[in-house]
């Protein structure tokens, strides 16, 4: 299940859609690896799903539209009791210039959090 620990109420409709979609599109991408067997917390070497890692519990994914908009999102995957897990979306920046500028802002909030 995807949860919205962030305000989405901030993102303009363009950028919540393609959130979602890219959202989504991560949900699903999990679930086919883990229907071949292999856990997310065993998912290594796979820059589409963990594109940056944070922390022990949270991570970035990198998603580009196909007008070429590129947003990354700050998320984290929790593990419920009865194997399913959760998507938490904690951060989206829509990256409007080259570099990985975003990135000291997603380090930042993850020292910061006390969830």
């Amino acid at each position: 299940m995807i949860k919205y620990i962030m305000d989405v109420k901030k993102l303009d409709n363009k950028e919540r859609e393609l959130v979602d979609r890219a959202l989504n599109k991560l949900e699903r991408q999990i679930d086919v690896i883990e229907e071949t067997g292999t856990p997310f917390e065993k998912i290594f070497n796979n820059d589409s799903i963990k594109y940056d890692i944070l922390g022990k519990s949270f991570y970035t994914y990198k998603f580009v539209a196909e007008n070429s908009s590129q947003i990354r999102i700050l998320y984290r995957f929790v593990r419920n009791n009865d194997n399913s897990y959760d998507l938490e979306c904690h951060r989206v920046e829509v990256k409007r210039r080259s570099g990985k500028d975003y990135i000291k802002k997603f380090e930042n909030y993850v020292k910061g959090y006390n969830g």
